[in-house]
């Protein structure tokens, strides 16, 4: 399982072809200190079920629901979607019975594939019904989980006006954003009233990216207690850039815009695929300061796409480029800490495939003394990619951001469809690091 998080099999992008390109990210079920981390391959599919409706798709606002709101646990391999009738079918090619992985201690050629599906929830577990009862106590701590994300996946499809999604535009001059944490956010930017967890759920793994953005950036961000000294330095520069004084334009009523303020998105897989719709939320957050957005790697773009830079408004810029950030980094010539910043969303930095990719890229980033923001999807996650960090870059960076809890994760669990045991939120901690700076002194012995 160790090479899987940058991989996209072939086989698994067949069966879902008619869903957005995949993107991937590592998981786990449950964060610990000293627990080995477990990489695996994350499927996530955004286009297909958040683009905005053009004006040809009135009509499916008027069809009855595929599902109603207490039918909605169906056992995959049964369930009246496709898609997720596909899903069991992966399941049951790629995954192996756990209980048969105890057994034959990992031998591949001795295990069996999990067809029988466990009937609380709805998943293939196990090979056997025999197996099934045999690890019913470790499943059932995974189980739950299992059944929220069914249920949560043929809500999506069921066919209902989904209200949550219909998010604010932007907000009243005299109206405060408050970034303390989803609850408090959704209220002060007047989202649609949240009935459910499950709605909340929804929102929230297409939102952490934007967010998690805006929540670092904003002035009300919640992690006060965490930036550093030099991390106050970096904020107030970028801050100085997206709160200006309030300077109207001739006709006296319309704010004119800052400079432009530079995201690169660095290792980008899954907020690469967002509808660039969805980014306003970030843009609402700042109403004076465009914003462009560069999303960097590898997985950015499918196979041969060539690089291309697109507009939502005159405040969204976009590009795309499957170039590694040490190659692009060229491209830009000089940076400016003032409106140039770095986010990486789990981006593995740690991990052993990966780590020797990503040390040109990292060195580059703090070259430019540009604050670098970093998530991970556990604990564990993050103090491995910090060790990384550390060890290779150690006396090269200054903390801004100490390691912590993202107020802004996701809240629905990503599951690996190769092993059910493993499941995360993304986004799930945060941390911050910028390119060290030496203060000038003047020796009064030299005059």
């Amino acid at each position: 399982m160790n090479s899987l998080r940058m991989l996209r099999p072939a086989a698994i992008r067949v069966a879902l072809a008619s869903r957005a390109r995949m993107a991937q990210s590592a998981v786990v079920l449950k964060p610990s200190l000293n627990s080995t981390t477990r990489i695996i391959t994350r499927p996530l599919s955004i286009k297909s079920l958040f683009a905005s409706k053009g004006d040809n798709d009135q009509s499916t606002s008027i069809k009855q629901p595929i599902l109603s709101q207490d039918n909605l646990f169906h056992p995959l391999s049964e369930s009246p979607i496709p898609e997720i009738r596909d899903r069991a079918t992966i399941i049951k090619k790629y995954g192996t019975c756990p209980v048969c992985n105890e057994e034959h201690h990992g031998d591949r050629a001795s295990m069996h594939s999990p067809e029988f599906e466990c009937p609380d929830c709805g998943h293939p577990t196990h090979c056997c019904e025999e197996h099934y009862h045999k690890g019913k106590a470790e499943h059932d701590k995974i189980c739950g989980i299992l059944r929220e994300h069914n249920e949560d996946e043929h809500d999506l499809r069921s066919g209902r006006p989904m209200k949550e999604f219909e998010f604010p535009s932007a907000q009243g001059f005299d109206e405060a954003i408050n970034m303390a944490n989803w609850d408090v956010f959704f209220y002060t930017r007047s989202f649609p009233s949240m009935d459910s967890d499950r709605n909340m759920r929804h929102v929230s793994k297409l939102l952490t990216y934007p967010i998690t953005i805006g929540s670092v950036l904003h002035e009300s961000s919640p992690y006060k207690k965490q930036v550093t000294p030099e991390g106050l330095r970096s904020l107030a520069a970028i801050r100085s850039i997206l709160y200006p004084k309030v300077i109207l334009a001739k006709d006296g009523v319309t704010m004119l815009k800052t400079e432009t303020v530079n995201l690169y998105l660095l290792g980008a897989r899954a907020e690469s695929t967002l509808p660039p719709h969805i980014w306003l939320q970030l843009s609402h957050l700042f109403p004076q300061t465009p914003f462009h957005l560069h999303f960097i790697g590898p997985d950015t773009l499918p196979p041969n796409r060539e690089p291309y830079t697109t507009f939502l408004n005159d405040r969204l810029t976009f590009t795309y480029d499957n170039a590694m950030y040490h190659d692009y980094h060229e491209k830009i010539g000089s940076f400016d800490p003032y409106r140039d910043i770095y986010f990486l969303f789990a981006p593995g930095i740690g991990h052993p495939d990966s780590r020797e990719a990503w040390k040109p890229s990292i060195a580059k980033a703090l070259d430019t003394k540009c604050a670098m923001f970093i998530t991970g999807f556990d604990q564990t996650d993050v103090q491995t990619d910090v060790k990384a960090v550390e060890e290779d870059h150690g006396e090269d960076f200054d903390w801004i951001l100490k390691p912590t809890e993202n107020h802004f994760k996701s809240l629905k669990h990503d599951i690996n469809l190769q092993d059910l045991t493993q499941a995360i939120c993304a986004n799930w901690g945060i941390w911050g690091i910028r390119g060290k700076r030496y203060e000038v002194t003047h020796n009064q012995e030299d005059d």
